[in-house]
Formats: structure tokens, sequence, C-alpha cells
């Protein structure tokens, strides 16, 4: 039944970082997206990442130790979504700190899980671990440039989206 649930969770992944790639992609190739737009599908991704990583962790079997940043990020970005759907217009007004915040707890928590992933004898932890620092540079874009908007911000949020999506892909491809 395990091997089951964990094959569940790695679905769950790859699902979610296919998802993830077409949303960023699609950023990209429309960046001039209005705020209330942008505001509504960030914040359903967030709720839909945030359902994937609780299930991930309670479906994690013998991994659950390792999958502890599961159910912290799985919270936090619920309770984001969920700010988001409930005050559009106030969340969108310091959208880049909180995504660069977002993405820097969630490179971090990444980047612990390969050093995890390699400690359990996962043969591909470097590929998370790789992911993780590129997913932490694509944080630091927020972070440093906060006050972006428009067309910038929305090409930002595509590489936030493309980022976690090709990590996700490479938790659900690699991790055994």
């Amino acid at each position: 039944m395990t091997s089951n649930l964990t094959a569940g969770t790695r679905i769950g992944y790859i699902l979610m970082g296919i998802i993830s790639c077409v949303a960023g992609v699609w950023m990209f190739l429309y960046p001039g997206l209005n705020t209330p737009t942008l505001g509504m599908v960030l914040g359903a991704m967030f709720v839909g990442y945030g359902i994937v990583e609780i299930i991930s962790y309670f479906s994690s079997g013998a991994f659950r130790s390792i999958f502890r940043y599961s159910l912290i990020m799985g919270i936090v970005l619920i309770v984001l979504g969920i700010v988001m759907f409930t005050n559009l217009v106030g969340t969108m007004n310091f959208l880049g700190i909180l995504l660069g915040v977002v993405l820097l707890i969630g490179a971090g928590l990444r980047i612990w899980f390969s050093f995890e992933a390699k400690a359990i004898g996962v043969s591909s932890w470097w590929a998370i671990l790789i992911m993780g620092i590129l997913q932490l540079v694509v944080a630091c874009m927020f972070l440093f440039n906060p006050s972006q908007s428009g067309e910038l911000l929305t090409v930002y949020v595509g590489a936030l989206f493309l980022s976690q999506g090709l990590m996700d892909l490479s938790i659900g491809i690699f991790a055994a």
C-alpha cells in the first residue's frame, strides 16, 4: 500500500509540475495580463500546490521524515492562496515581496530535501539540488526587485511557475 501512495505522490508532483510549466510559458507568451487575472491564477496555483504538498506528506509512508517540508509548505501555500482570493487588491500591492518570500522558503526546503534524499541513497539528489538553487536565484529576483510591475512582474511570475514546475518534475521523476 505504501508503494501506491508513493506512486500517487510522484504523480501529483509530475502533474503539478506540468501545470506549473504550462502556466509559466503562458505568462511568458502573454505578459500583459491584468492584475486581477494574475492574482486569481496565483491564488489557484498556491492552493493547488498546497494541497499536493500536504497530500505528499501524508502519503510519503517511510519517507515521511524527509517530507516534513511538504506539510509546512502546504499549509503556507494554502493560507497565502486564500489570502490572495479574499484580498486581491491588497495582496497584489506587495506581490513581488510575497512571491520572493514564498519562493525563498520553497528553495530552502527543496535544497534541504536534496541533502536528505542523498542521505537515504537517492542517486539523483543532485538534480533536486540544482533545481533548488535555480529556484533560489528566481527568489532573489523577486526580493531585490519587489517594485517591478506590469509585464516584467508577469514574466517573473512565469519564471516562478517554470522553476517550480521543473523542481516538481525533477522530484516526481528522479526521487525514487
